[in-house]
């Protein structure tokens, strides 16, 4: 039965089905059954979306300043470049105070080139390790609540099972305590002996009536 489902309906088609299957009939009223695609929640929402344009925009400014630093460090490069050149060029030409003067500057300028250039990696490193654990709180934020909302309308409207889904995955997001079977497995589990669980086959069915 369980790979015909998968087959025809998909996954968490297929689970919906075995929970049926495992004991949802037992509760006195009807079974209601619930899917949200988180996902969909988050791009389609207002809050969800303006979540995003924040990260969007936030990503989009330390895009600049990183293009911004590296652009200056570029500028700083070719003109120690063409100071080197130029000292070379004109070395035979200069006294050497003049010679002693130029080099000095020229290693001034590469420290100063290296600072930055170290200060831009740690800024890169900070700046982008901020950015994803904001987009990691913000993601978590965001779907705390949506969870809650969950919730409550799956107890509002009498829902005894609501799974986060779509077309390949199924997780549950709230179910109805009523159906919680729980208490009965520990039970069954604590009275059957550890090597009668291992040796024991998984039950199969026949489609007989018991």
């Amino acid at each position: 039965m369980h790979k015909g489902c998968l087959r025809k309906v998909g996954l968490w088609t297929c689970l919906v089905v075995i929970a049926w299957g495992l004991g949802l009939a037992e509760t006195a009223h009807a079974q209601k059954v619930g899917v949200v695609d988180l996902q969909a929640v988050l791009d389609q929402s207002v809050r969800g979306r303006a979540a995003k344009d924040r990260l969007r925009d936030l990503g989009d400014k330390l895009q600049q300043e990183i293009k911004s630093k590296l652009e200056f460090k570029r500028q700083k490069e070719e003109e120690l470049q063409k100071l080197q050149t130029e000292f070379r060029s004109q070395k035979d030409l200069l006294t050497e105070q003049a010679r002693a003067a130029k080099d000095e500057d020229y290693r001034r300028r590469a420290r100063e080139l290296k600072r930055f250039i170290d200060d831009t990696n740690r800024f890169t490193e900070d700046a982008t390790q901020e950015f994803r654990e904001r987009e990691i709180r913000e993601t978590q934020n965001l779907l705390l609540s949506v969870r809650k909302v969950v919730q409550e309308i799956g107890e509002r409207e009498g829902y005894n099972l609501v799974l986060e889904g779509n077309e390949n995955t199924a997780v549950v997001l709230y179910f109805n305590k009523a159906i919680d079977i729980t208490p009965k497995i520990v039970q069954r589990f604590d009275q059957t002996p550890a090597d009668q669980i291992l040796a024991t086959p998984p039950a199969t069915h026949s489609g007989k009536k018991r």
